[in-house]
């Protein structure tokens, strides 16, 4: 992941048969476009531009390519593909449009979800911590969303609340497990690097993870 947070990082989904075929091509340009971007390529990231253009308009033209919300699913991918060309701004708009008609948890996950770290990205981060508490409550357990929360009230100064994120993290052992998504974070997020001197609980989870880390290397 990009440690510079006004970039986006790369999109994943937690499992990829949800996905529409026009839906898995709009992830794969979206993530070409964070890989341009990350390099400074403006000549690929236009011609990416073009494609992501031309997937959108396929995806309104077959409302959402079936998608059962699909008042839902076109704002959410259309927001996505912004968000990987780097327009934040239009993108938490179109995003606030997708989440009027998130009808189920998940959706609500996503779209607030989104809107938060959006938000944290763009230096607002009074404004992302509305959209977090939203979401943890659609996704109490929500490794991605909890991380969002955290950065949210960090950079807000509010590094009390952001340590009690990280608390709740550490009361789950099982997400230290190897391909969870805590595990991917705290590996490979150097974002986290600059709280942990600040926040003990963070700090404790780094702790876990080097002793869970050794302990797997001597079995």
């Amino acid at each position: 992941m990009n440690s510079d947070r006004s970039q986006s990082t790369i999109v994943t989904t937690d499992d990829p048969r949800r996905l529409s075929p026009i839906e898995a091509a709009i992830m794969d340009w979206c993530n070409l476009a964070h890989a341009a971007r990350t390099r400074g390529d403006d000549n690929a990231l236009s011609e990416i531009g073009r494609e992501l253009n031309l997937l959108i308009r396929k995806y309104d033209e077959t409302d959402g390519d079936g998608h059962s919300n699909p008042a839902w699913a076109r704002p959410n991918q259309r927001a996505l593909t912004l968000s990987a060309r780097g327009k934040l701004e239009e993108a938490v708009d179109v995003e606030m449009v997708a989440a009027k008609y998130a009808d189920t948890d998940r959706r609500k996950e996503v779209s607030y979800g989104n809107i938060a770290d959006r938000l944290v990205r763009l230096g607002r981060a009074e404004e992302a911590i509305e959209w977090f508490l939203k979401a943890w409550d659609a996704a109490p357990t929500s490794v991605p969303v909890m991380m969002t929360g955290a950065r949210a009230f960090f950079d807000s100064g509010r590094k009390h609340d952001a340590n009690d994120v990280f608390a709740a993290l550490g009361n789950l052992e099982e997400l230290l497990e190897p391909g969870t998504d805590l595990y991917s974070y705290l590996r490979f997020d150097d974002s986290l690097l600059d709280m942990a001197p600040h926040l003990w609980a963070l700090d404790a989870l780094y702790r876990k993870l080097a002793s869970t880390m050794h302990d797997a290397e001597g079995e």
